[in-house]
Parts: structure tokens; sequence; C-alpha cells
């Protein structure tokens, strides 16, 4: 979303089995990718997950998902004016939170919305 509310774009993705921490890793990665290839220069993410920001902050070589931690500081590193990963409080977050469970088409892979799904209109 916009700085002013207004819907930009959203994504959900089935990544198979993961655990919480790494399912929002790679909807950091996801999002700062399509952001970037957006062309947009000032981007935010919220996350619940202090621990994902811990991890892309404080690579941990022993993390099994490293990789993933790469692409997602690689992304950072790109040609922004801005770009900054902040924590919110999972009552902030409840559109994500459905959007993530409630609107994948169950096909797989990434799926992207022009427009905000009907099941989270009226969180946003």
């Amino acid at each position: 979303m916009k700085h002013n509310g207004r819907w930009v774009r959203g994504f959900g993705s089935r990544i198979g089995l993961a655990g919480p921490q790494t399912a929002e890793l790679w909807a950091i990665y996801y999002g700062l990718r399509m952001a970037w290839e957006r062309e947009m220069t000032s981007v935010v993410v919220f996350t619940e997950r202090r621990d994902a920001i811990d991890l892309i902050n404080n690579p941990d070589p022993a993390y099994p998902m490293t990789a993933l931690i790469e692409m997602i500081t690689m992304l950072k590193w790109e040609a922004w004016s801005h770009v900054d990963i902040q924590h919110i409080h999972a009552d902030g977050n409840v559109a994500v939170n459905v959007l993530a469970t409630d609107c994948l088409d169950g096909e797989g892979g990434l799926e992207e919305f022009a427009e905000p799904p009907h099941a989270i209109i009226h969180l946003i």
C-alpha cells in the first residue's frame, strides 16, 4: 500500500512446508523484489517477526536458509532512495495474514493481486 493507504499490489505464495520465520522471510523477499521490479524507490516492509528482522540485519551463517537471507540483503543494497524493514504488531497486520491464508487459488507459485481480494477489503 502507498503511504496514503491506496492499494498498489499484493501477493501470496504457497511455498510448501515452512515454519513461520521462513515463510515471513520469503514474503519479505517477494515484496522487495516486486517493489524493485515496479521501480518503486522508497519501501517500508512491515513484519510481525522480529526474528526475521534480526536474521536480515545480523545474518547467521548456520541458518538453513542463508541463501534466502543473502537474496534479501542484495535487494536491500539496490539503488533505493529508502528501504526499511520494521516490526509491526499482529493486530496491525491482519490483512496480510488473511491474504496469506485465504486468498490463494491453491495452484502454487507466486500469485499477484492488482486489486485487493474481496476477503481483505474491509481490513484495509
